[in-house]
């Protein structure tokens, strides 16, 4: 099914359960005013009769609350709100100002009319009386049910106007137009829902006097023939009869004459409000046509009220083709002077834009020099970087050299302490050797005596030569490996004295070098200073360039973005020129229109009285 969304159907639902409360809380006072009337023709007589009318009661509340009225109801605003390829004319807008007469027809008028013969029937078949009784509950129901459907309309159509209004918004604001019952107008509605009133009050009345009168009638007639008076019950019923028949006729008349005159009045009053209506529609019309007409009516009441509003906008009116015209006089003028003006600033603007070409033409020259500049202070940057490194490097280098001599001055130095103590050592074994030799030569002389005295012994002193023989050989081992000794030792101690000497010198050697490492050290310092300083310049000059280098890019992008908008300038400049033209264009035809307006105003007549074009004819008393 194609409906609304689901916002929509939401609203719907609460529409259908506001509008259902508010019938079934108008039926409810009703009800039982109603079921009393028609009660009056079943009698209630005996108790079955009085359980037949409350369970049918029961039925037809539960039947035409539950069932028919809500199903009614919901179909119908369901229908309404369905959303429909054709809806684009404005058949959803006319469905919507229909759904409060249609709402009152079939949810007030045909329910009361169901429940009247739903009801009446049923209790005929319960209580098996006649059928008689059906037709004229149901008339009782229906003008019911015409009471109430009058004031349904109004209140559900003020529920109703916000969906309406916003359906119109949708269509862009455009009037539809219909006919029908369910189309009320004023000319016909006011009428109708008066004699409707009247005509079901009066019937109800009616139906209720008659009703009680035979009521009290046959109760006295039945009255009287319980008493033996049969004749005078009949000559009354008679009488009552030629009563009826004398009284009816004057009754009609008085019934039409209540019916016809308040009927009339209130025609009367639609017709006026109508011609006043009409007369208000047609200055209106005359208004948008461009020939404004003041509406031709003149009352005390509100009607009257809106024509002098209707013309006191008129009055308005009037002022202001002359102000118009001197709008568009002084507007043509300053379209003239916009036009002068941006001529001038073209010229201007465009005097602007050949200096800012050179200037950007430069600009590049100067971005492209400052690349340049920044590229070389960029490679001059790094070798300054690479020279400080390989500085630092060598410094290091020099340092360590230093290190190492001073380490080879303590090994020199640690190697001439041990050569002295080496000499010393040697002076002692010259000393030993020295001594050993002595004794030596102290053994070899006693063991020479020892063998002389070997000899002088003979045979005994045999064992001694031999032992005196052997200490001599030892004595002179001795005093043979003691001159070696000696010898070596001489040599060890010129070499001690020459290792000394080179030692010496070298540690004097060394200490020159040193002294050489630490000038070179210090002047390669001083160099790493300079060079180091000379980076610090340099990058502190490549930092300038680059500085200079964005400064010029972001000029040369200043540069760039003001020629766009200079071009930009010049396109603006060409449409407000051709603005200035279409204004002036403009201004001349508003000029013209109000020329056209004022003269039409010349020839109008005086305000009260009809203007050169007829008014539409209104329908009269008389017809």
């Amino acid at each position: 099914m194609n409906t609304v969304d689901m916002a929509d159907a939401r609203q719907q639902g609460a529409l259908v359960r506001r509008i259902l409360l508010l019938l079934i809380g108008s039926n409810i006072p009703i009800t039982p005013f109603s079921t009393y009337t028609a009660s009056l023709f079943v009698g209630l007589e005996r108790p079955q009769d009085v359980r037949a009318v409350l369970a049918m009661l029961a039925v037809v509340v539960v039947i035409n609350a539950s069932l028919v009225l809500f199903l009614m109801l919901r179909f119908l605003v369901r229908h309404t709100f369905e959303v429909l390829p054709s809806d684009g004319d404005g058949s959803r807008l006319v469905r919507i100002l229909k759904m409060p007469s249609r709402i009152a027809f079939f949810c007030v008028q045909f329910t009361w009319f169901h429940a009247g013969a739903t009801f009446m029937l049923g209790v005929c078949l319960m209580t098996g009386q006649s059928l008689d009784a059906v037709l004229p509950v149901t008339a009782i129901a229906t003008a019911f049910g015409v009471l109430l459907s009058i004031p349904m309309v109004p209140i559900i159509e003020h529920w109703t106007m916000k969906h309406a209004l916003a359906e119109q918004e949708r269509l862009g604001g455009s009037r539809v137009t219909a006919s029908g019952y369910f189309w009320p107008r004023q000319s016909w509605y006011l009428p109708y829902a008066v004699a409707s009133a009247l005509i079901s009050t009066l019937f109800l009345a009616g139906v209720v006097v008659v009703i009680k009168v035979n009521r009290v009638q046959e109760q006295f007639a039945r009255t009287l023939e319980a008493e033996g008076s049969s004749l005078l019950a009949q000559q009354m019923r008679h009488t009552s009869g030629e009563l009826v028949k004398e009284l009816g006729l004057p009754f009609l008349g008085l019934l039409a004459l209540v019916f016809i005159c308040p009927t009339l009045v209130a025609w009367l009053q639609v017709w006026r409000q109508s011609r006043a209506m009409n007369t208000v529609h047609e200055a209106i019309e005359a208004l948008a046509t461009g020939a404004p007409e003041a509406p031709a009516w003149v009352s005390t009441d509100e009607a009257g009220d809106l024509a002098d509003g209707m013309k006191t906008v008129l009055v308005k009116l009037r002022e202001i083709p002359r102000t118009l015209q001197s709008s568009a006089s002084r507007l043509s003028e300053a379209g003239s002077s916009l036009s002068s003006a941006t001529e001038q600033q073209r010229q201007s603007i465009t005097q602007q834009a050949s200096a800012l070409q050179e200037a950007h033409v430069t600009s590049e020259e100067i971005k492209q020099t400052s690349e340049t500049a920044a590229q070389k202070a960029e490679a001059v940057l790094q070798v300054a970087a690479r020279v400080e490194e390989l500085g630092r490097i060598g410094e290091k280098a020099l340092q360590q050299s230093l290190e190492g001599l001073a380490t080879i001055r303590q090994f020199v130095d640690g190697m001439l302490d041990k050569v002295s103590r080496l000499s010393g050592s040697a002076q002692q074994i010259g000393l030993i050797t020295s001594t050993v030799k002595g004794i030596a030569d102290r053994s070899n002389m006693l063991a020479l005596n020892a063998s002389i005295e070997a000899v002088r012994s003979g045979e005994h002193g045999k064992g001694f030569a031999v032992v005196a023989r052997e200490i001599r050989g030892m004595a002179d081992q001795s005093i043979n490996a003691t001159g070696r000794i000696r010898d070596i030792l001489e040599e060890i101690r010129i070499a001690i004295e020459d290792a000394v000497d080179m030692g010496e010198k070298g540690t004097q050697q060394l200490e020159d070098g040193m002294q050489m490492v630490r000038r070179s050290g210090d002047n390669f310092r001083e160099v790493s200073d300079i060079i180091q300083q000379s980076t610090s310049s340099v990058r502190q000059i490549s930092v300038t360039v680059r500085q200079q280098n964005e400064g010029i890019s972001q000029i040369f992008t200043a540069i760039q973005q003001l020629s766009f908008i200079m071009e930009e300038t010049v396109g603006r400049i060409d449409s407000t020129q051709q603005a200035s033209l279409m204004l002036k264009s403009v201004s001349d035809e508003v000029t013209q229109l109000a020329r056209a307006y004022e003269h039409r105003q010349r020839m109008e007549p005086a305000p009260g009285r009809l203007g050169p074009r007829a008014h539409r004819a209104v329908p009269s008393p008389s017809r």
